[in-house]
């Protein structure tokens, strides 16, 4: 995930606001007046990006020399702008060349070499590993690549090496290309090569897979920066030329991936869903809500009756079906044993019946639903999860389970852990279950084209690109919020992802609760699924 905060001068605040408005919409930075907040927002993996204004930050003076002097490592976008419209220009050019950072005007940068926007370990960590190789720290990136995906080449140039032995250097198989200028690339730890010495390569040209090969514990791509004479000049504290890549770096946009397959998910859309009765099982009136909205997909909880689905398919026999296969967790720890016990013959009841994907609970980083009760954090809950799907892979051959969907946010002593730790302690998991569930939430249209809020699975499908993803909760959290705002930003949100390439489908939270309805009926004859039809008021749950 990228983390970029916009730095605004305290003078006129609202009216540089409103020249980001756009980039907000399309990046989802967050936005303050404060230097010390965008300094300790996610440190040190930010972007800040500002304007340089004269005398625009009092406080701190010149806001580049204050934050090398203050908090080196934080990656600083500063922009020539010196009033709100040059900045929303230059926003403005920004988006239409999908270049977050205006990086592709300089006179050199450097694409994105793999299909995960994941920075595993920065250049310059670890001193106390690398100086006894005569480097300062980390002489380059290591970026995400799983075992055999892709690597790309990041700028045009001439291939001068290609090392094919991959126990003979640290890097084992790896390539090594010149570029204009003095600048030149190094792809480490490689499993195959696609190009030659003396090839001529452009940017985004697959050149190999990636591995663990050479001095590595891990599948990644650790790609080095180097420049003719920079140590020499005092460019860099680094000997051998190296440079540091990060400022360099162009992050790869929406739809860049290149290896994620192209039909990941059947019908090539994603699918207009609902979560069924929040809790027990749907009730007639839910069932004509469900055929007056013409939902494609629905999601049910365990103990739905078989004539309930039976009746769904003879109205639509092609409705995508999902069951949420949890227990109850708020007494004491629930083994995978025992949940397998709890769910196992619910499972085999559907199975036949014909229903495939499940859901593997919900929500398990809250303290409710069995964190710090049946596990400890990411990493216990990932061996417990791929247990209970070891298990039901061998009573049920072609079922497909699914990761479960994560309280959003960051941790709440007692009651939730940082969902973004808790994903990536729980990583494994991920890679072993068929497919991952995302709840997107939000608290106004705005949030909802965030990648914090309504687009968070944005940030899985960086993570895990390969993976096929189901919104499985999303809707406006506002207690406040309006039935009407809701329904319009449900449409809005549906609409937006319709055609997202790895999004299986989505499913608005939710039909009915036993307290009442908050449901919105979508959905006319001439456009399913993408129109309203009305909208039902109810209490809110």
């Amino acid at each position: 995930m990228e983390y970029q905060i916009l730095l605004l001068p305290r003078k006129d605040y609202w009216d540089w606001v409103r020249a980001c408005k756009d980039y907000v919409m399309e990046y989802g930075p967050n936005m303050t007046q404060d230097p010390g907040t965008a300094a300790r927002y996610m440190a040190p993996a930010q972007v800040v990006t500002f304007p340089l204004v004269p005398e625009g930050y009092p406080e701190i003076g010149d806001p580049e020399k204050w934050f090398y002097a203050n908090h080196s490592g934080i990656r600083l976008d500063a922009i020539e702008a010196r009033s709100p419209d040059q900045l929303a220009g230059e926003f403005k050019r920004r988006i239409k060349d999908r270049d977050r950072y205006g990086q592709k005007r300089k006179p050199f940068y450097l694409e994105w070499p793999t299909d995960y926007a994941v920075i595993t370990q920065p250049f310059g960590a670890n001193p106390q590993i690398y100086t006894r190789f005569g480097m300062p720290g980390h002489e380059g990136l290591d970026i995400r690549a799983r075992n055999n995906t892709n690597i790309y080449c990041c700028a045009p140039g001439v291939v001068y090496r290609v090392h094919l032995m991959p126990d003979s250097h640290a890097y084992g198989i790896h390539i090594r290309v010149q570029h204009k200028d003095g600048y030149k690339t190094v792809y480490g730890h490689l499993a195959r090569v696609f190009v030659r010495e003396g090839e001529m390569v452009e940017a985004g040209q697959l050149i190999g897979y990636a591995d663990s090969t050479g001095a590595s514990t891990g599948a990644h791509l650790h790609l080095t920066l180097k420049r003719d004479g920079a140590t020499k000049r005092k460019e860099t504290t680094y000997p051998k030329d190296v440079i540091d890549p990060t400022a360099f770096m162009v992050w790869p946009q929406r739809g860049s991936r290149k290896s994620i397959p192209e039909t990941l998910w059947a019908p090539e859309r994603c699918l207009v869903g609902a979560h069924g009765r929040t809790r027990g099982g749907l009730t007639e009136a839910d069932i004509q809500q469900i055929r007056t909205a013409k939902l494609e997909a629905l999601k049910i909880n365990l103990g739905e009756s078989i004539e309930t689905i039976d009746s769904l398919r003879e109205w639509n026999p092609s409705l995508f079906l999902v069951v949420r296969a949890s227990t109850d967790f708020s007494g004491p720890a629930v083994t995978s044993q025992t949940f397998l016990s709890n769910v196992e013959n619910e499972i085999g009841r559907y199975y036949r019946a014909g229903i495939r994907y499940f859901e593997l609970h919900a929500n398990p980083n809250l303290q409710v639903e069995g964190w710090q009760r049946s596990w400890s954090g990411g990493e216990e809950f990932s061996i417990w999860i791929q247990e209970v799907a070891r298990r039901l892979k061998e009573l049920f051959p072609d079922i497909s389970l699914g990761f479960p969907g994560l309280s959003p946010g960051e941790t709440v002593s007692g009651w939730r852990a940082n969902a973004e730790e808790f994903l990536r302690d729980a990583e494994a998991a991920v890679h072993e279950l068929d497919w991952c569930g995302v709840h997107c939430y939000w608290m106004d249209r705005f949030a909802m084209q965030s990648i914090q809020g309504g687009r968070l699975f944005e940030f899985y499908r960086n993570r895990f690109p390969e993976k096929l993803l189901m919104v499985t909760e999303f809707y406006n959290a506002s207690p406040s919020a309006p039935a009407a705002s809701r329904a319009e930003q449900a449409l809005a949100y549906f609409r937006s992802i319709r055609h997202e390439q790895g999004v299986g489908a989505a499913f608005s939270f939710a039909v009915s609760s036993p307290e009442g309805y908050e449901s919105i009926v979508w959905g006319s004859d001439e456009h399913p699924g993408l129109e309203w039809a009305e909208i039902i008021g109810g209490r809110s749950f």
